[in-house]
Order: C-alpha cells, then sequence, then structure tokens
C-alpha cells in the first residue's frame, strides 16, 4: 500500500487501481498501517491499546462502521443550515413552485427509473428577464430510482444532500454513487428561490450600484452611515439573470465576488487530493477531502455566517452586506423591519437572538480563528468555521464528536470507484485492442507526466500560466492569501459543543504550503488548477474545470481512417449542449480535448454566446494535443479516446 505513484507509471496502465484499505488509519493525508499508526501514537507518548489516544493525535481509522455512517450522510443528510437555505435564500419555497409538476411528473413514470426527469410547466414562471411559458418542457437532469416518489438527493421541504449533485442512475436504473450529476439544472432551481440574491457574494455584482437603486431599505453601516440598500425587486432579476446564464452542471460557490463557475466533479477521491478545481482543499484529514466537504456544509453554502470575512475580502459594508442579505429573506419574519431604521447586525440578533440555531446550526468556530463574528480564514476552513453537528443527538446520522461527520464522508468517499464502463463500444474497443494501443499513445504523447497511473494524477497544483485555462477560478482564493491563520483543528474525541479545555490540534502544511499562513503551491502567485484524476472520465463530460469542451452526440462524423469532421456545427459548445439541458457526448468531447481544430471550434462556439463569456466558462487552455500538428495519426487519437474513456474499475477488463 505504501507503493509510490512514480513507481506505479512503470506498471500496466490498464491495471486496476489500488483500493482504500479498511483498519489503515488517515493521518492528515497519510496512509499509516496499524503498526505504522501505533508507533505515531506511541511516539506522541500516549496508549496505543487505547482508541482514544488516536482521535487525540489526528488518526482516523478506517473501518467499514465509518464508510456506512458516511454513506447515510451522504444520501440522507441535510446539506446547509436552515435559517440560511431556507429562512433567508428560500430553497425550499422555491421548488415548491413546482410541487405540481413534479408530482405529475413522477406520476407520469409509472414507477419506471429516469436520469433526467423531465417536467412540464402548468403556468408561466418569471425569474429574471425571462418568461418560461406553460408547456415549456425543462430538462431537470433529477434522477428518480425504480419505484420511487422522490427526486435521488431531495427531500419535499427543500433539503438536500450530497447525493443530489454526486450520484447517478445508469440507464437500467442501477444507482451510481460518486458519479456527477452534470445535468441538473441547478441555475433554474436556484434562481426560483424567492431571495436568490442573498448569494450575490459568490459573483461580481454590486448592491450599491446604482442601477439597482428604488425601493430599498436604508440601514445604519458599521461607520454609523445611513445607507441605501438596492431595490430587493431590481437586485433579484438582475441576480437571477445571472444564474441563468449558467449552464446546467455548473455551481458557483466561492465567497470572492469573481464569476468562477465550475462544473460538478466526481467523487472518486482515493488518492486523488488536493481537492477542489484549484486544489486548494489541500490540508487536514484524508488530504484535504475533509476541507473539501467542510466547505461544502458550511462556507459554500452559509449565506449570513460570513459577513465580516466577506466585508474584508470584497470591501463590502458588513452591514450592507447582512441588510443585502435579508430584507428580502424568503420568511417574512426575518426581513428588515418597517418603520425605523437599523443596524442589520443588531436586527439580527433580535429576530434570532441564538446564533447556534441560527446562521451557525451544525458549526463551531476553528480553534485559532478568532470569536465570531470576527473570524479569519485557514487553509482547512475558508470562512473559520467548521461543520460539526453536537455530539449524542440520536436523531442526526452526522452527531459525533469533533469533526466525525467530515471524516465519515471523506472515508466513504474514498470507498467510491468508478463503475465498471458496460457500453457496446468500450467492449468493442477492447476487444479490438484500441484500447491498448491507446494506452500506447497516452505513453507516447508524454500524458503519464502529470497524469500517474493507477490514479492518473501527480497530484499537484501547476500555475495558471503553465494550464492557461480561463484564470476566473484560478484565481478565486488568492484574495484570502493575506487573512489566513495557521489551521488548527480540536483533537477528534472533542465533544460538540466544544468545552473551554479541549485540546488543540496543529494541521501539518509541509510539503503543501510555503508556510501555513500562505495559499498551497502552484496557486500563488496568481492562481492555478490541479492535476484532476482521469478516471471514470466516460461518465464526466463535458471537461475542463469549467465544461467548456463540450460537444453534443451527433455532432461528429467518424470516418474509416479514424478521422472525423463536423456534421453539425450547431452542437458544438455549452450553449448548444448544457445550456439547453442537453448532455455533453464523452467522446466527442474528448476529442475536442485532444484535437486543437475542434476545440477551436468549441471554444468559438462559448465565446459567441454573452452568457457564456459573462460566467467565465469557455473552455480553453490544457493544450496538450493529441493530433496531426502534434505528429498522431487519426487512429491513434481515436485509440487514445477509447482508452480514456476505458479508464474504470477495471480498465483493461469488460
Amino acid at each position: 500500500m505504501t507503493t509510490s505513484q512514480k513507481t506505479f507509471a512503470q506498471l500496466n496502465l490498464l491495471q486496476p487501481a489500488p483500493s482504500q484499505p479498511i483498519g489503515y488509519y488517515d493521518y492528515f493525508g497519510k496512509l499509516l498501517s496499524p503498526q505504522e499508526a501505533s508507533e505515531l501514537v506511541a511516539s506522541k507518548e500516549l496508549d496505543p491499546n487505547d482508541a482514544i489516544s488516536y482521535k487525540r493525535v489526528g488518526a482516523v481509522e478506517i473501518t467499514q462502521e465509518l464508510i456506512a455512517k458516511g454513506e447515510d450522510i451522504f444520501l440522507n443528510r441535510k446539506i446547509g443550515d436552515t435559517f440560511g437555505l431556507q429562512g433567508i435564500f428560500g430553497l425550499g419555497q422555491g421548488t415548491a413552485i413546482l410541487a405540481e409538476e413534479f408530482t405529475v411528473a413522477i406520476s407520469n413514470l409509472q414507477g419506471r427509473p429516469t436520469t433526467n426527469l423531465q417536467i412540464t410547466l402548468l403556468k408561466d414562471i418569471t425569474l429574471g428577464s425571462r418568461t418560461f411559458t406553460r408547456g415549456t418542457v425543462i430538462n431537470t437532469g433529477l434522477k428518480v430510482e425504480k419505484g420511487s416518489t422522490t427526486t435521488l438527493g431531495s427531500a419535499p421541504n427543500g433539503n438536500i444532500t450530497c447525493a443530489l449533485c454526486h450520484a447517478s442512475l445508469s440507464n437500467e436504473g442501477k444507482r451510481l454513487l460518486g458519479v456527477a450529476n452534470s445535468e441538473i439544472a441547478f441555475p433554474f432551481f436556484l434562481a426560483l428561490a424567492p431571495n436568490s440574491a442573498a448569494g450575490f457574494s459568490r459573483t461580481k455584482i454590486d448592491p450599491l450600484d446604482p442601477q439597482y437603486q428604488g425601493n430599498g431599505k436604508t440601514i445604519i453601516d458599521s461607520q454609523g452611515n445611513l445607507v441605501k440598500l438596492p431595490d430587493p425587486e431590481k437586485f433579484e432579476k438582475a441576480f437571477d439573470d445571472i444564474l441563468l446564464d449558467l449552464p446546467f452542471g455548473n455551481f458557483e460557490s466561492s465567497t470572492d465576488g469573481i464569476k468562477n463557475t465550475t462544473q460538478i466533479p466526481n467523487v472518486f477521491t482515493f488518492k486523488s487530493h488536493p481537492y477542489g478545481w484549484s486544489g486548494e482543499s489541500a490540508v487536514g484529514p484524508f488530504g484535504g477531502l475533509g476541507s473539501l466537504n467542510n466547505g461544502v456544509h458550511s462556507s459554500e453554502i452559509n449565506v449570513i455566517a460570513s459577513a465580516q470575512l466577506i466585508a474584508k475580502t470584497l470591501g463590502i459594508d458588513p452591514e450592507v452586506y447582512i441588510g443585502t442579505s435579508i430584507q428580502n429573506a424568503a420568511d417574512p419574519r426575518l426581513r428588515l423591519p418597517e418603520g425605523i431604521t437599523v443596524k442589520p447586525s443588531e436586527w439580527l440578533r433580535t429576530i434570532a437572538p441564538d446564533i447556534v440555531k441560527a446562521e451557525l446550526e451544525d458549526q463551531v468556530v476553528a480553534p485559532g480563528t478568532g470569536t465570531y463574528p470576527n473570524l479569519q480564514p485557514s487553509l482547512f476552513t475558508l470562512n473559520g468555521l467548521v461543520f460539526s453537528p453536537n455530539t449524542g443527538n440520536s436523531d442526526d446520522v452526522a452527531s459525533g464528536t469533533f469533526l466525525f461527520a467530515n471524516n465519515a464522508m471523506s472515508a466513504f468517499q474514498n470507498s467510491l470507484v468508478p463503475p465498471a464502463n458496460r457500453t457496446s463500444e468500450n467492449w468493442q474497443a477492447l476487444n479490438t485492442n484500441s484500447v491498448k494501443r491507446g494506452a500506447k499513445v497516452f505513453e507516447k504523447a508524454n500524458c503519464t507526466v502529470c497524469h500517474i497511473p493507477p490514479f492518473f494524477t501527480d497530484n499537484k497544483i501547476y500555475p495558471i500560466d503553465k494550464i492557461r485555462s480561463n484564470p476566473a477560478r484560478a484565481r478565486s482564493r488568492l484574495v484570502l492569501n493575506d487573512l489566513l491563520v495557521p489551521p488548527k483543528l480540536y483533537t477528534f474525541d472533542t465533544p460538540v459543543p466544544i468545552p473551554a479545555n479541549a485540546e488543540e490540534l496543529d494541521v501539518p502544511t509541509q510539503g503543501i504550503s510555503e508556510e501555513p499562513t500562505a495559499l498551497p503551491e502552484g496557486i500563488l502567485p496568481n492562481g492555478g488548477y490541479k492535476t484532476p484524476s482521469l478516471r471514470g472520465l466516460y461518465l464526466s463530460a463535458p471537461y475542463l474545470h469549467d465544461g467548456g469542451v463540450a460537444v453534443r452526440a451527433g455532432s461528429l462524423e467518424l470516418h474509416a481512417n479514424g478521422s472525423f469532421s463536423v456534421v453539425d456545427p450547431s452542437g458544438l459548445g455549452l450553449a448548444n449542449t448544457l445550456s439547453q439541458g442537453i448532455p455533453a457526448d464523452a467522446a466527442s468531447s474528448l476529442r475536442a480535448l485532444v484535437d486543437r481544430e475542434l476545440r477551436a471550434l468549441v471554444v468559438q462556439a462559448n465565446k459567441a454566446n454573452p452568457g457564456l463569456v459573462r460566467s467565465n466558462l469557455d473552455g480553453t487552455g490544457h493544450e496538450f494535443y493529441v493530433d496531426k500538428q502534434a505528429g498522431f495519426n487519426p487512429k491513434q487519437q481515436t485509440d487514445l479516446i477509447n482508452f480514456l474513456l476505458a479508464l474504470d474499475d477495471n480498465p483493461g477488463s469488460f
């Protein structure tokens, strides 16, 4: 289990990758055998025969029970705080608008499964500047299992789970955990929320821009000045227009004021650290995977808790931020009062005096980050908070000691492997030795330099100057660099709520950052992207961080000599695929990734769409081609694509 990636590069590219070993320990990204873990504990002068000792040093035992708990959380535990996601943002209120449409659509399935629940609008719906008329068919991308009356990953009350975005179904209706739901109609569903503009810090929109003035409330800012907030209706309309610019399967999560939309990733995570498209989740348990899971449940989705930090990163007064977020809250009781002028933060505490039941639901302040609400980020938590539900709550599967839920989800995700590619195309490619020939092309083209088998990544972050993809996402964390404090966690035996004398752990950063208060190497100074694993590519079209390398099925015609021609230019680019709720074809999109002439046409199609341009989605970069100009013939290119599509749980077998 200790074989290095470099050694693996000398082995057969088509061999199965090792799986996460049961009984081993994770120690901040290092996989330790039981003997190694025992020696670590002993070196800290603790008793290796006491299970608590391992938790005190930050070692997590990987057990079937922990994995099962993680799967339960992944499938069934809600994401986000009820106060912000439902009370302020109104996600549940938004989806409730379509309750009748969902009921009819699921009923029409008559118990059959579907990978794309199509709903037909029974009424006109206006979102932003667009009106979706009655009778419009919406490809939701939502999955419905055989016999189910609900969609996978969602509940009738509007709560969502990890499975909404990171689970799919096979054509036969089999559940595929870890597969990205790249067709989900996220932009549409988010725009349905009555106060989706509460998420304005995740994109480039200034609440005090004069064009949004009108009937906004007047508040007192943190300096004692009177400030008029944006008109709620105008601001919501503008933000919904931004959301509707996005293709399906894309999301905007970082509170940085940058339009850096990315596509939903697969979560076949074992040995594919660091995590996040930019690799910003690099430290902490499971090589940063715990940090990524924490972000999903905290900094990416919590509407209010980051107000003071957002003020530092975006230059928006915290009172303006809070006021803009709650003046049009989905729950009218949370809105700013009529007839009096208040400081929004003070008003917030009058209507929600208990922060643990409001914006800090399931969240605890990480050690060393400050005192709420004045928190600073660290390499582990980008808003100073850690998702860690209270200990001892038998009604909550995520309940446990500090960081239990994060560690359980990480162990579960690391247990997932790409499901077998059972397509007839893969069977033929394997049986004609096209896949084997493609493996040789992969080596000849030097792809193994960065995509080292068997996990097909070198676990590095490369500067934007080398990758040359659209830089928006690469730069999205740079503003945090001067605010970082050294990453610390409580020991994993610490109960929640955290006691005053809780023991702390320093999170190791060696080999990741030059110092504990600096972003990972590769991100500095100008931003960067990590080397993603290539496993499961046949299920993860389109490609690159922005999903910009997208081609619709039927757009290309393959010829006997392996060459191709574009027979339907209207199928190129995101505007002609996911922007219309139409999936991208894996083989055709991979061809666009490795063929520069086809890529140029795809990029041209993306840049012709104003909404994609505004969202920084173009499919540029990663200019490592395997085409005629690079010295490869069309058959070699086809063989390479077949090899890439074969990278499942056992690439050399069907």
